[in-house]
């Protein structure tokens, strides 16, 4: 292939223990397996910041470029207390059950106020410290977004802090009430026609503050990729699905103007924060929690028939199996119509691991991903998410695929 028709393949690194003689040899290892199959980006986060320069001289030695990894609005590695800048919710959900696996692996996924967060010098000057602390090519802005499905609806209906008051002016108190009177709506309808209007209905009513949280997240973004690019690094950003940006406050047109590639994270088997089956069976679980006497079939109908994604007709399911990985050409085939930055790279992002229960996905499934993805013409692609736990047999399929 000329190194035109280059693809770029991509992975990730999440590093949460000391850094040993043994697992920087097995991760050297590792590393240049996976540049013998094409590897030519790596993205790290090491919740031990001491740790971030000797892995970069490890990426440097087999030849990878390392990136940063920078979580933005949850579990930010700020070196000060941020209970201040957490979002508020308007009613009480209370914590999302199908979060505590991935609380156990070192995340909490508990959120920021973009609002807040942007009127808070510290966090930037925390950014710099961090890509100051290691020789990166670029960095990736990770949980840039308002809290999703999985976080369960009192979080994903935010937020209500007086910054966004303020900021929102009278749009933040017409939300707020909105969503009082959806809920109530909800409970009292029957059968999907009724639900299904019932959604659009509050969709219709609440564009403008939802307008007003996309403008939140782009501005806060706007302002690290641009302290960013001045130290003359690439940027890259991670992004929920096409199907799922909105409910997360991310215009994928408008950031585009500000990142140099893009990774939608375009998880079909993956039942964790992000992944379509977990987000999905969120939505629908708020469906059939709310609304009066709507079937698990129905509710995934219903989410079907918004997102045009295409659902199994049971709970179950889901959690066994995820969800057809047509979807994934399916999403890449909604960004293609999309009206972003010529200039701005798209890798999508797929599930190379093998780690029950979260995700367990083999060859077949991998090869699917990488051939739709060639299929569609992109760049390239970012197997997710711990390079340390894809199988050596997985990395050498890819290069072969991609060869």
């Amino acid at each position: 292939m000329s190194e035109a028709g280059k693809i770029n393949i991509l992975s990730q690194l999440f590093f949460n223990e000391e850094l040993s003689r043994d697992n920087s040899g097995s991760l050297t290892e590792k590393l240049s397996k996976a540049k013998k199959a094409g590897l030519e980006k790596l993205i790290i986060w090491s919740v031990r910041p001491e740790n971030l320069s000797p892995l970069v001289s490890i990426c440097r030695d087999v030849g990878v470029s390392p990136h940063l990894w920078y979580p933005m609005l949850a579990d930010t590695p700020v070196d000060f207390d941020t209970d201040a800048f957490k979002i508020v919710r308007t009613i009480d959900s209370g914590r999302s059950e199908i979060l505590e696996s991935q609380k156990a692996g070192g995340e909490e996924f508990e959120f920021l106020c973009p609002n807040k967060v942007s009127r808070e010098e510290a966090f930037l000057s925390r950014f710099e410290e961090i890509l100051g602390l290691a020789d990166f090519d670029g960095v990736f802005l990770d949980r840039i977004r308002f809290p999703s499905p999985a976080n369960g609806i009192g979080e994903m209906l935010t937020c209500f802090c007086d910054t966004c008051k303020e900021r929102s002016s009278a749009t933040g108190s017409a939300f707020e009430e909105a969503i009082r009177g959806f809920l109530r709506k909800l409970g009292s309808k029957r059968g999907m026609d009724e639900v299904l209007e019932t959604l659009k209905e509050f969709y219709r009513i609440t564009g403008e503050f939802l307008e007003f949280r996309k403008s939140s997240v782009l501005q806060l973004l706007t302002s690290y990729s641009d302290r960013a690019k001045n130290l003359g690094l690439e940027v890259g950003v991670d992004l929920f699905s096409p199907s799922l940006r909105n409910i997360v406050s991310q215009d994928y047109e408008r950031i585009s103007r500000h990142v140099d590639w893009m990774k939608p994270m375009i998880y079909c088997k993956t039942m964790g924060p992000a992944g379509l089956p977990m987000e999905l069976l969120s939505l629908a679980q708020i469906l059939v929690d709310h609304a009066l006497r709507l079937s698990e079939r129905e509710a995934l109908e219903i989410i079907g028939e918004l997102t045009g994604l295409l659902l199994p007709e049971s709970f179950e399911e889901i959690r066994m199996r995820g969800i057809d990985q047509k979807n994934y050409e399916l999403e890449l085939n909604k960004i293609d119509q999309m009206n972003l930055n010529p200039v701005t790279r798209i890798f999508p992002g797929f599930e190379a691991i093998n780690l029950p229960p979260v995700c367990s996905v083999g060859l077949e499934e991998v090869g699917n991903y990488v051939e739709a993805t060639l299929r569609k013409g992109n760049d390239g692609f970012v197997l997710s998410w711990d390079i340390r736990h894809i199988s050596d047999k997985i990395l050498e399929y890819v290069g072969d695929l991609v060869e």
